[in-house]
């Protein structure tokens, strides 16, 4: 295997092990559904960082000029639906089983959790040129970077699943989750806060 791709599997398995806004989401899906909802989660996660690999390939490629604009908008919008889930968390019924569109659902939030969390759309941005030639660039390239990203994604979210499984088992499972939901609304409201922040400087950017 190339240098590259070993330096570059490395980065983004610490890069997707940090906490952030999409472990937080497989976290308190795993105390709330069943593993198999979860795991849906997950995919939708994998999935939008594919979709947002291919936005920030098209960014390098044709549009680098439009950069903070498309920042700006993301973090807008994540911003909104942070906010959200903070709510969402908040109000959470401590039981585990919702509706039965729970699994489509959790793979629709999973992809929206990777579209509008603006530091994946910069990693790709701001690391993918360490890694490519964007003047002389060819898709295969940027598809196996993603495609290494996507499976850091399973692979890091399947091990915290089960990590909070075992301690979901060996604890009081409905005080547990209760907290949790409670700690994820406050996380998810910083989330949309910061970025909202964000905006507001983006916005000075644009304009000086």
């Amino acid at each position: 295997m190339n240098t590259y791709l070993i330096s570059f599997f490395i980065l983004s398995l610490i890069t997707v092990s940090s906490p952030g806004p999409a472990v937080l989401f497989t976290i308190n899906n795993t105390l709330n559904y069943r593993l198999t909802k979860t795991f849906g989660g997950i995919l939708g996660v994998a999935t939008g960082i594919l979709l947002v690999a291919v936005f920030a390939t098209l960014l390098l490629i044709f549009a680098v000029n439009i950069l903070d604009f498309a920042l700006l908008i993301t973090s807008v919008t994540g911003s909104l639906y942070f906010f959200y889930l903070s709510f969402n968390s908040w109000q959470k019924s401590i039981q585990r089983e919702h509706k039965k569109d729970t699994q489509l659902n959790l793979f629709q939030h999973g992809i929206l959790i990777s579209l509008l969390n603006p530091k994946a759309l910069a990693f790709f941005i701001f690391i993918f040129p360490l890694y490519l030639d964007t003047k002389t660039i060819s898709f295969h390239k940027p598809v196996l970077l993603s495609l290494i990203f996507s499976f850091n994604v399973i692979i890091v979210h399947s091990i915290y699943t089960y990590v909070f499984t075992r301690i979901a088992k060996s604890s009081d499972l409905k005080k547990l989750t209760y907290i949790f939901n409670k700690i994820s609304a406050a996380l998810f409201f910083t989330f949309g806060t910061l970025l909202i922040k964000q905006a507001i400087e983006n916005t000075s950017n644009l304009f000086t």
